[in-house]
């Protein structure tokens, strides 16, 4: 039985054609906005939990934001993590008292089926279901190759309900950074088997 470990793969994404950074640039902006909006609901409101929090805003926010449910959970699960970073800052921080929780823009952190990854680049699926590729840089690539590889080897879990899609389980929720050059950090929460993480 092999042991498996988390792990975070770092790699960069190439200079992206002016065309995708308008569109990237557009999806940033819009994960930010939403995650924003969920933060004044979560403060407005005060659900309890994940499943509370999406239920008490699930109707407007697929009107106002986006109606895939992955979407909604990926924002979900940044809002909360934002409230609670905030309010750890809060017990230490005395001119963080006043201020309300803020979702910088700048970050996506979304999951499958939404993003995917491949040998060769992550895939991006936007809301009118055309995939964004955005390729790694050679050198990253080539450093991260095995991992990447056994990324893909997978192991297929859950069927996605929106598309009947398998999941696979070697990876998780993918950062995004964006950089004002052009070009993105790709962070991706791997599950490796013991001797490949160390590699």
């Amino acid at each position: 039985m092999d042991v498996k470990r988390a792990e975070i793969l770092r790699l960069l994404s190439v200079t992206l054609t002016r065309e995708k950074q308008l569109l990237l640039q557009e999806e940033f902006k819009r994960y930010a906005t939403a995650t924003n909006w969920v933060i004044r609901s979560i403060l407005k409101n005060h659900p309890r939990g994940q499943a509370k929090t999406r239920s008490t805003i699930e109707e407007e926010f697929s009107r106002e934001f986006d109606k895939r449910p992955v979407y909604l959970d990926n924002v979900v699960t940044s809002a909360r993590a934002e409230v609670v970073r905030h309010a750890k800052l809060v017990m230490t921080v005395v001119s963080m008292r006043d201020k309300m929780p803020f979702f910088k823009p700048g970050r996506l952190i979304l999951s499958q089926p939404i993003i995917t990854v491949g040998d060769k680049a992550v895939a991006l699926r936007l809301p009118d279901r055309t995939e964004l590729p955005i390729p790694y840089d050679k050198r990253s690539r080539n450093r991260l190759s095995s991992k990447i590889d056994e990324i893909l080897r997978g192991e297929l879990g859950r069927l996605d309900t929106s598309d009947s899609m398998p999941l696979n389980k070697r990876y998780g929720r993918i950062r995004l950074t964006w950089h004002n050059e052009g070009f993105v950090d790709i962070d991706i929460r791997a599950t490796l088997t013991e001797d490949n993480a160390r590699a």
